[in-house]
């Protein structure tokens, strides 16, 4: 494996490491929301959320799509949601 792969590897987790942002992956996992709704169902400021967002697209770890004046957010693909379900399975297992 190369070391530039660990280190994108590392980061990825990294991301995954912050509460608040793996609570808006969880939520994302059952379909798409605006920067709004996730904000109001985690309690942040919609600037926070979308800071927050801007790190998971930067990643790839979620997309986003223009409808109309709303933008909505997805997990980017189904290893995504694997990556978090795994996670938590092996934290709930302990």
């Amino acid at each position: 494996m190369s070391t530039e792969v660990i280190e994108r590897t590392a980061a990825l987790l990294g991301l995954l490491g912050h509460p608040k942002r793996l609570e808006a992956l969880l939520l994302l996992r059952d379909g798409p929301l605006s920067a709004g709704e996730l904000a109001s169902q985690l309690g942040l400021e919609q600037s926070a959320m979308s800071h927050q967002l801007r790190l998971l697209r930067d990643a790839r770890l979620v997309s986003s799509d223009r409808q109309g004046r709303r933008v909505l957010y997805r997990l980017t693909d189904h290893h995504v949601a694997h990556i978090i379900g795994d996670a938590l399975a092996h934290v709930s297992e302990g």
